[in-house]
């Protein structure tokens, strides 16, 4: 699938080797740019309600908001956002509402949650948005960078010194949360705008992939494949193979190379030279 700007976007969700249950959802929305992670938790199918409400609530509001004839930003949220990053704290915000009300409704669903990663992107720049410890990537000229902080005790704990990266990855405590949708009526959405170069390669997941995959085979298998498509299910694969102890969750979008794919200087200079 492409964007109007021919980034190329793919993804896919597995229940992985040990759980029954998919309590993971994701979506792609190439005429929107959107593309949206959610791991949920919860009791019984209670995850899966909340993950897929998120979803479903983002993706709804961003085709009010950002697929009509007239964009429309909403007035208030957080200062200093542009008027993408508004959007899409808006959609998670009214995510988080929706799911926080359904979990006070029905007893079944009480206390369940979800994380989001969100991004709206385009061949220059994106917006990034995210609750919990699903992740987003940025792979480029080799290169990968996670530019989501972890918000999980473990995370808080690295981020103040407290232990190293590589500690947190073994540590038992991985799955506590100190930021979820739905675990209070409001909650606060981290947003970042990033510049996107040609060639970059921008990976959303759920924390199925981290558990099981370094970060460095990530990257390996990025620069070996050149689908967005084959990236997601080679990556998918591989957690697999690893043990596969949580759902998986992985969407990529991949900008169009420089000289639109023709291999950007390289293309260039055999254009011009005949080479």
């Amino acid at each position: 699938m492409k964007t109007k700007d021919k980034v190329e976007v793919a993804g896919a969700t597995d229940p992985g080797c040990v759980r029954k249950n998919n309590e993971d959802n994701f979506a792609v929305e190439p005429d929107l740019g959107l593309l949206v992670v959610a791991d949920g938790m919860g009791g019984h199918n209670s995850g899966e309600v909340a993950s897929d409400l998120a979803a479903k609530t983002i993706v709804d509001y961003a085709r009010k908001m950002l697929g009509g004839a007239k964009t429309m930003v909403p007035e208030g949220g957080t200062e200093g956002l542009t008027p993408r990053g508004r959007q899409l704290e808006f959609f998670i915000k009214s995510a988080n509402a929706m799911i926080y009300e359904k979990g006070r409704a029905f007893p079944k669903d009480a206390g369940m949650g979800t994380t989001v990663v969100s991004a709206i992107v385009d061949s220059k720049s994106m917006t990034v948005a995210h609750v919990g410890d699903s992740r987003l990537y940025l792979w480029r000229r080799g290169e990968l960078t996670q530019l989501t902080e972890d918000h999980s005790l473990v995370g808080e704990q690295v981020k103040r010194g407290q232990i190293t990266a590589d500690e947190a990855a073994r540590s038992t405590m991985q799955n506590i949360l100190t930021r979820a949708l739905g675990a209070d009526k409001d909650v606060q959405v981290d947003v970042a705008e990033h510049p996107l170069l040609p060639g970059d390669l921008v990976l959303l997941a759920s924390d199925g992939l981290s558990k099981m995959v370094l970060d460095a085979d990530v990257a390996a298998v990025i620069a070996a494949e050149v689908e967005p498509q084959k990236i997601v299910d080679v990556l998918i694969a591989k957690s697999r193979a690893a043990g596969g102890v949580d759902n998986i969750s992985i969407v990529a979008a991949k900008i169009p190379a420089a000289g639109g794919g023709s291999g950007g200087v390289k293309g260039l200079v055999s254009k011009l030279f005949g080479r």
